[in-house]
């Protein structure tokens, strides 16, 4: 395996495109993605928990983050599990854990849809499977990324204090976006993000139909006696609100389910070590984490 050392992490060549990824620890492997508009960093702070027992993988997926930029832009999230699964391959991973925040948890759901096999358990944490919960409500700066040249005007003259607000709803404590980390999240629009996020707002990575098939394989392949299921919320999620993770903690038999009431939609970032504890508990031992009552 190719690979090249890196603060923080190292690069790993696949297909001939350099891959980003981030490690901690030994043992039965997890793989923790991120989504939209993030990269690993957002997983900086649970990767040393989860790794005190177990190795951890927290890649930048293609597009996003320090990982090569595909000169079309965004790839769909089937071409990103896709994608992902030959990294895994690269890395000697047959199967693994998988934690998905965001679009992140929809890559892995449509890995486990496509290779149920190679997955041994799955959390998943702020996302949704219903499309008018992408779209959002009202203006927000992705929609302002849609429009035709008014759009590329305004990500070619973004700056990391717009970042911050773009961000600040999403977050029960702004404060955890200090200086240094506030950077972090901003790193990848100097390495070419800016591009792969204008792609993301005027391109679909999915279809309603997608989504629909990705949540009848959610239902059908985990929960009792399959493939062990939790359910992460930050509970202050505007956008994807604690109603949906309820709905999949009630209707999905045997789904664990944890709801973070002091936490928003970055919840890896708002309560990482909470959170990483009760992913370590969980792929430990699914039945010590509780169920929605």
């Amino acid at each position: 395996m190719a690979s090249i050392e890196y603060p923080g992490g190292a690069f790993v060549y696949v297909d001939g495109r350099r891959w980003f990824v981030r490690e901690s620890g030994e043992g039965e492997p997890v793989v923790l993605l991120h989504g939209i508009p993030t990269s690993s960093f957002l997983w900086r702070k649970v990767l040393p928990i989860l790794g005190r027992e177990r190795r951890v993988i927290a890649p930048d997926l293609l597009g996003f983050g320090r990982s090569d930029k595909p000169a079309r832009g965004a790839s769909t999230v089937t071409e990103l599990a896709e994608q992902l699964a030959r990294l895994l391959e690269r890395l000697q991973v047959e199967r693994c854990a998988l934690v998905g925040h965001d679009a992140g948890a929809l890559v892995a759901v449509a890995l486990l849809e496509r290779w149920p096999e190679r997955v041994t358990h799955l959390v998943v944490t702020n996302t949704s499977f219903r499309p008018e919960r992408w779209r959002g409500a009202g203006f927000s700066p992705l929609s302002l990324l849609r429009v035709p040249l008014l759009g590329d005007v305004a990500i070619a003259l973004a700056r990391p204090w717009m970042l911050r607000l773009a961000m600040r709803p999403f977050l029960a404590d702004p404060s955890v976006l200090d200086r240094e980390t506030l950077r972090g999240y901003w790193e990848p629009f100097e390495l070419g993000f800016r591009r792969t996020l204008v792609r993301l707002a005027r391109q679909p990575l999915f279809s309603a139909a997608d989504l629909e098939r990705w949540r009848v394989a959610l239902t059908e392949r985990c929960g009792e006696g399959r493939i062990p299921l939790l359910v992460a919320w930050g509970a202050r999620d505007p956008q994807f609100r604690l109603d949906e993770a309820e709905e999949y903690a009630r209707t999905i038999a045997g789904a664990r389910f944890l709801a973070f009431i002091h936490a928003s939609h970055f919840l890896p970032e708002e309560r990482p070590r909470a959170l990483g504890r009760a992913i370590a508990v969980f792929l430990e031992r699914p039945a010590a984490v509780p169920v929605l009552s």
